[in-house]
C-alpha cells in the first residue's frame, strides 16, 4: 500500500520470509551487528543471496526447504542448495511438481510423495497482502508523546521501570513528595525506642511512602488493649512476620494490626515457646469470633497456620485481599507491594528501588524496620479491603468468593496442616531400582552414539544427535548456535533413532529420581515426621491448584515409574488411603455448556467416550473400534477442544497432515454443537474482552483482538479451554468446601490430605470409610448438576498408588 502511495519502504528485519516483498519502492533494511555495516536488501541482492531469479521466488524456495521457526514443514531431504537448484531450473513448485518424471532418483521419490505438503508449504511461506487494510500517512508522523496517559497505561501494567522513564515520572515524584507521611502509631513489646512526636495525618495515602523519622514507637507491653481497640472495629488489617517460605516451619516474628483509624500497632512475639503461648492466648480473643471484627488479611493460610501452631484456632470471620485481587486479576502478580501499586499507586517499603525488586514471601526485613514495615502493610491491606469487595460484587463474583474462594482457604490450610506420611523403605528401593537402569541405559546410549557423551548437556546431545548422526540437517537451533534438544523437538525424533526415544527415557527417569526419590526425604518435616506441601490458591489463571515442595501435580501418572512415586505416599498407622477421582470431568463440561447431544448420550448411556467418538468419526460398530482408533479419538477430544491444529494433531499422532485433518472435520462433523461452542466462545470474547466459567468465574482476554495472528490465536484458544479448565477447576473446589464443613459436622477423625487436577486423597480411619466413601462420593458428584452427570470413581488401599 505505502509503495502504491509513492513511498520508499524498509522492512527492518533479516528474515528470509520477507524477500518475497522485495521490490524496486520495497528494502529489507539488516541491522548491523553490535555496530557493525548496515545491509540493505534490493531485488537484486535477493536474487543474488538466493541464487534465483526474482524476489517472488523466495516463496518457492521455503515450500521445499522448509522453515523450523515459521513451523513450514518443507520437503524431508531437500536443503537451501538443492532448493535453490531446483527453483533456478524449473522456476516454481508447481511447475517442479508437474515435471517430477524428468527427475533422477531418491529426489523423484521425496518430491512425489511431500507433493501435497510441498503445496501446503508454500501456501504457508506466502505473506498475505491484499488484507483490507487502510492507510493513512498522517498517522505516521512523530508527535510529542502524552506521557501523562503513557504513565497511567504503564502503571496499570505494573510497567514500574518504564513509568521512572518517563520525564512526567519525575515531575509528579516532585509534587507529591509530602513535608511528612502518615502518622502511624506503632507499638511493640520489647522496642525500648523513645516517643517521638506524631506525624500530621493526612487523607492523601496514594504516592505517600513511610518516612521513619516521623513514625511513633510507643513503649507499651498492652496486648490486652490492642486487641481490645480491634474488637471494636467492624474490621482491622492484620499483617503476619515469619520468616521462611513454609508455615509449618517458619519463625513467627511479630503481627501488626490496624483499626483503619491511620494508626497500626506492631506486636513482637517472643522467642522463647512459653512466652510465645502466653501472647498467642491473649491475641486469640480477637481471632475468636465472639462479636469480633472481621479480619482483613493479603495472606490468610499463613495466620491461620502460624495461629495453630501455638493452639490458637482462627473463628473470626476473614477476608483475603490477595484471593480478591487474583479473582479481579487472575493473570497479575497478588503480592502485597504489587496490589498496592496497582489499585492505590502507592509504593510500600518491600519494594526495593533501585532494582524494582518485591521481598520474597518469608524473607527476612532489614533489622530494626519490622514494625515499620508490618504497621504499613496491615493499614495497606485495611485500605485495599472496601475497594476490592466493591469490585468483586460489581463484576458479580461475591458468590464466586464467597461459596468457594474464602472457604477454600481455611480448607487448604487444615490440609497443609495434615500432611501426608512418606514411606522410606519405599523410597530406597525405587532409589537403587532408578539408579541401576539409569546406569544401564546410558551404556546402551554410548553404544548407538558410538562415543561417551554427556547425556545431561543439551549441547553435546545436540551434537550427537544433529552433527554425529546427522538425523536433520535442517535441525533447530538455539540463539547461541547450538541445536535445541527440548522434550518437544526431540519427541519428533523418535521414530528417526532409537538413541532420540532412549535420551528421553533417560531424562525422564533422572527427573523422578532428582525430583522425588531423592527430594521427598529432604522434606519430611522433623517435628511431625510428614511431608506438608504448600498449596497455591492464586497462581494457575484458569482457577486450578498448584502445589510446591513438592509438587504433587507434576509426579507422571501416565508411566509406571511415575506411577511407582504414588507407592511411597501412605496414610498414618493403622489407616487407610482413600483417592477418589472424576470421571472425564472436562469432557462431560464441555459436553453441558455445548449441550452437544451426542456427546451428551454417550455420557449418559455410560459408553466409554473414547471408544464412542472413535466409532462415530470412523463409522464403526463400538465392538469394531480397534485400541489404536481409540487413542485418535481420545487425542481429538482432548485436543480439538483445546484449540489443536491439523498440523499439531499430526505431530501428536505421528500421521499425515490429511489425516489428521479430516479427524478434525470428522469430529466437528460428530459433534456439530461443540464447534458451535467454540465459535461462540470466542466470538463472546472478542465483544466482552474475557470468557467465564459455570460459576461466574472470569479470564480477561485483552489480546482477543490483537493484530498479531499469533497473539490473537492463542487468546482465541484460552477463550475456548479457560472456561472448561476453570469450570472443572471450580467444581473440585467447591466439593472440598462441602466435605471439610461435612467432615467437620459429623466429627470424622479421617482428614483430606491432597489434591491433585481431579482428585481427592483422604486419610481414613478404617471405621469410618463407609461414610467417608458415602459423604466424598455425593458431595463431588452434586458440586454442579447439569445436563450431564458428574461421575467419580474410588478406590481404597496401604498407599496412593493402591487407592488410585
Amino acid at each position: 500500500i505505502a509503495s502504491e502511495e509513492g513511498f520508499t519502504t524498509y522492512m527492518m528485519t533479516p528474515d528470509k520470509d520477507y524477500g518475497q516483498l522485495v521490490t524496486d519502492r520495497v528494502f529489507m533494511y539488516k541491522p548491523g551487528m553490535k555496530g557493525g555495516e548496515v545491509e540493505i536488501r534490493g531485488p537484486k541482492e535477493v536474487c543474488e543471496l538466493y541464487g534465483i531469479d526474482s524476489p517472488a521466488q523466495v516463496i518457492d524456495l521455503l515450500a521445499l526447504e522448509g522453515d523450523s521457526v515459521d513451523n513450514i514443514p518443507g520437503c524431508p531431504g531437500v536443503g537451501q542448495k538443492t532448493a535453490a537448484k531446483l527453483i533456478q531450473e524449473w522456476h516454481t513448485v508447481e511447475n517442479l511438481l508437474d515435471h517430477t518424471s524428468e527427475i533422477k532418483g531418491a529426489l523423484q521419490k521425496k518430491l512425489t510423495e511431500n507433493a501435497d505438503q510441498i503445496k501446503f508449504s508454500k501456501f504457508l511461506a506466502t505473506i498475505c497482502t491484499d488484507a483490507p487494510i487502510g492507510i493513512d500517512p498522517e498517522q505516521f508522523l512523530r508527535r510529542q508523546p502524552d506521557y501523562e496517559k503513557l504513565s497511567s497505561l504503564f502503571a496499570g501494567l505494573e510497567f514500574r521501570q518504564m513509568v521512572k522513564r518517563l520525564p512526567v515520572a519525575e515531575k509528579q515524584k516532585t509534587a507529591s513528595t509530602p513535608a511528612a507521611a502518615d502518622g502511624y502509631v506503632a507499638s511493640s513489646l520489647f522496642d525500648m525506642t523513645e516517643t517521638a512526636p506524631i506525624a500530621e495525618a493526612t487523607e492523601d495515602v496514594p504516592h505517600l511512602r513511610y518516612n521513619p523519622d516521623n513514625v511513633v514507637y510507643s513503649i507499651t507491653a498492652d496486648v490486652d488493649a490492642v486487641v481490645a481497640r480491634a474488637k471494636a472495629a467492624d474490621a482491622v488489617g492484620v499483617a503476619v512476620y515469619a520468616v521462611g517460605e513454609d508455615d509449618m516451619t517458619a519463625n513467627w516474628i511479630g503481627i501488626a494490626v490496624s483499626g483503619g483509624t491511620g494508626q497500626a500497632e506492631y506486636i513482637t512475639v517472643p522467642a522463647f515457646d512459653g512466652e510465645r503461648r502466653e501472647l498467642a492466648g491473649r491475641l486469640a480473643l480477637l481471632f475468636a469470633g465472639d462479636k469480633g471484627p472481621l479480619i482483613v488479611c493479603h495472606d490468610v493460610k499463613r495466620l491461620i497456620t502460624l495461629l495453630r501452631r501455638e493452639g490458637v484456632e482462627l473463628h473470626a470471620p476473614y477476608y483475603d485481599t490477595s484471593v480478591a485481587h487474583y479473582l479481579l486479576e487472575p493473570e497479575m502478580n497478588h503480592t502485597l507491594p504489587r496490589v498496592a501499586a496497582a489499585r492505590l499507586g502507592y509504593d510500600t517499603l518491600d519494594f526495593t528501588a533501585d532494582t524494582d525488586r518485591v521481598r520474597k514471601r518469608g524473607e527476612a526485613v532489614p533489622s530494626g524496620e519490622e514494625s515499620l514495615r508490618f504497621c504499613e502493610a496491615a493499614d495497606i491491606t485495611l485500605r485495599l479491603y472496601p475497594g476490592l469487595r466493591d469490585e468483586i460484587d460489581r463484576e458479580g463474583l461475591t458468590p464466586l468468593m464467597n461459596d468457594i474462594e474464602l472457604p477454600l482457604v481455611a480448607v487448604l490450610a487444615s490440609m497443609e496442616w495434615e500432611g501426608v506420611r512418606i514411606d522410606m523403605n519405599t523410597l530406597s528401593q525405587l532409589q537403587r531400582n532408578f539408579s541401576t537402569r539409569l546406569d544401564t541405559m546410558e551404556q546402551e546410549a554410548y553404544r548407538l552414539a558410538g562415543v561417551r557423551f554427556n547425556i545431561a548437556s543439551p549441547s553435546q546431545v545436540g551434537e550427537i544427535l544433529f552433527g554425529r548422526l546427522a538425523l536433520d540437517p535442517k535441525a533447530k537451533r538455539t540463539k547461541k548456535g547450538g541445536y535445541s534438544t527440548t522434550e518437544e523437538i526431540l519427541d519428533k525424533y523418535r521414530d528417526a533413532h532409537p538413541l532420540v526415544g532412549l535420551i528421553l527415557d533417560i531424562r525422564g527417569l533422572r527427573k523422578l529420581l532428582s525430583t522425588y526419590v531423592e527430594a521427598l526425604p529432604q522434606l519430611v518435616n522433623p517435628r511431625t515426621g510428614k511431608i506438608h506441601t504448600t498449596f497455591n490458591q492464586t497462581l494457575t489463571a484458569t482457577g486450578r491448584l498448584s502445589s510446591a515442595n513438592p509438587n504433587l501435580q507434576n509426579i507422571p501418572v501416565r508411566t509406571d515409574d511415575g506411577r511407582e512415586i504414588r507407592r511411597a505416599f501412605v496414610p498414618d498407622p493403622g489407616h487407610l488411603m482413600l483417592s477418589a477421582d472424576y470421571s472425564q470431568i472436562e469432557l462431560r463440561v464441555i459436553a453441558d455448556i455445548s449441550r452437544d447431544p451426542e456427546m451428551t448420550e454417550a455420557f449418559l448411556s455410560d459408553t466409554d467416550i473414547h471408544r464412542s467418538t472413535a466409532a462415530k468419526i470412523y463409522h464403526e460398530p463400538l465392538d469394531k473400534v480397534t485400541d489404536e482408533q481409540r487413542r485418535r479419538a481420545k487425542t481429538a477430544n482432548f485436543g480439538i477442544i483445546y484449540g489443536i491444529s491439523a498440523f499439531g494433531l499430526a505431530q501428536r499422532l505421528h500421521i499425515p497432515r490429511s489425516e489428521a485433518k479430516e479427524l478434525i472435520d470428522g469430529y466437528f462433523r460428530t459433534y456439530p454443537h461443540i464447534q458451535q461452542y467454540i465459535e461462540r466462545a470466542i466470538e463472546s470474547a472478542r465483544e466482552k474482552g474475557y470468557v467465564t466459567t459455570i460459576m461466574g468465574r472470569k479470564r480477561m482476554l485483552p489480546d482477543i483482538n490483537s493484530r498479531s495472528a499469533v497473539v490473537r490465536g492463542y487468546a482465541e484458544r484460552n477463550a475456548v479451554n479457560a472456561p472448561i479448565q476453570g469450570s472443572a477447576a471450580d467444581i473440585i473446589k467447591l466439593a472440598m468446601v462441602r466435605i471439610y464443613n461435612e467432615f467437620n459436622r459429623l466429627g470424622l477423625k479421617s482428614k483430606m490430605i491432597i489434591q491433585v487436577h481431579d482428585e481427592l486423597i483422604f486419610d481414613v480411619v478404617p471405621e469410618e470409610l463407609p461414610v467417608v466413601q458415602e459423604t466424598v462420593t455425593r458431595l463431588m458428584t452434586g458440586a454442579h448438576r447439569g445436563n450431564v452427570p458428574m461421575e467419580v470413581a474410588s478406590g481404597t488401599g496401604a498407599n496412593w498408588l493402591e487407592a488410585h
